[in-house]
């Protein structure tokens, strides 16, 4: 049984930003100049997946839903709070995007950690809406899987040391549709299509708010065919190229590419709750998860000890149980 959990009522809206950037075309041309990029799914299996998708090319042998592996890829441009690409590390502390956090939250403090852009290429509509990887104290992207991270926020089991994150997506993109859809009630209720992709946002807490894009580009175009995990996207100076070990599967210009991008920050009520946080106050480790999963779980755990987060069978147990995915 697959256990999807959204927030319980009673959570502040959303906000929407009309105007982000002044120069959105340098937006633009920062993605055009550091690729490649890879899916973000590959974050599902290893914690390393920026710095594989720039390695020599090492393949991924782990088996990967088919749904997973589709024409979306990602970059990183900060993390942890700093820039890893030159000339962005402006966009980590945008005024529009930090006053939205500290609304919506009744938040003091505001940590920005992470700018990133997803990239789509023709997409026809998915059947299936997300929620992100979240945070807890004491684990993280840095030392855990996105797989367990994402385990460990939809079975609910651990929200004494959950992370408030906020997430502003901003989009320019001047192509056909590539629509915003979120659901701030829950997925139960009824949804919002964001449809204005230029230069604009959506502030909220994506680690429960489900949300997807819908279909991106003209409805005669999909994705190409022969597309694993390790299929990146880059740009040539003239075209975007989509890779496969060495050859290119399809090849777009600007419109064709779907541009969002994506900004994470901590929230805190109050400087206390930050300094008790970076103090570790309330950390969980591996084996507290792993006790947790195992006391509530009605089948044996697929894996445990020092050697657990390297098993795909235990991925594979979590994975099917606690889902930040959920089918339309």
């Amino acid at each position: 049984m697959t256990i999807t959990l959204d927030r319980p009522a009673g959570c502040l809206e959303p906000v929407a930003i009309d105007r982000v950037v002044p120069d959105p075309e340098r937006i633009r041309d920062l993605a055009r100049a550091n690729g490649p990029y890879f899916m973000p799914a590959r974050y599902l299996i290893d914690a390393d997946a920026a710095d594989s998708a720039r390695s020599s090319g090492t393949k991924r042998t782990v088996e990967v839903p088919p749904e997973l592996i589709g024409p979306v890829w990602r970059g990183d441009w900060c993390t942890g709070g700093s820039e890893v690409i030159a000339d962005t590390a402006d966009l980590l502390h945008l005024p529009a995007f930090v006053d939205a956090a500290k609304s919506m939250c009744a938040a003091e403090v505001v940590v920005p950690e992470q700018v990133y852009v997803n990239l789509t290429t023709p997409m026809r509509g998915n059947g299936f809406s997300h929620t992100d990887i979240p945070e807890f104290i004491g684990m993280d992207r840095t030392n855990t899987p996105g797989w367990l991270l994402l385990a460990m926020g939809a079975s609910r089991l651990f929200e004494e040391a959950r992370i408030t994150i906020v997430t502003a997506v901003a989009w320019f993109h001047h192509g056909e549709r590539g629509y915003f859809r979120y659901w701030p009630h829950g997925r139960d209720a009824q949804s919002v299509r964001h449809e204005n992709m230029w230069n604009t946002a959506v502030v909220g807490d994506n680690d429960f708010m489900h949300h997807k894009v819908e279909r991106s580009g003209p409805a005669d175009l999909g994705a190409p065919d022969g597309m694993t995990i390790d299929t990146t996207l880059d740009h040539d100076g003239t075209n975007w190229l989509v890779m496969e070990d060495g050859t290119a599967l399809a090849t777009y210009d600007d419109e064709h590419v779907r541009l969002s991008l994506s900004w994470k920050a901590k929230v805190y009520a109050n400087n206390q709750r930050l300094a008790d946080a970076e103090a570790g106050v309330g950390a969980v480790t591996v084996t507290d998860v792993l006790e947790r999963f195992a006391g509530v779980l009605d089948e044996p755990l697929a894996a445990s000890g020092d050697n657990a987060l390297a098993s795909d069978a235990l991925r594979a147990q979590l994975s099917s149980r606690y889902s930040g995915y959920r089918a339309d």
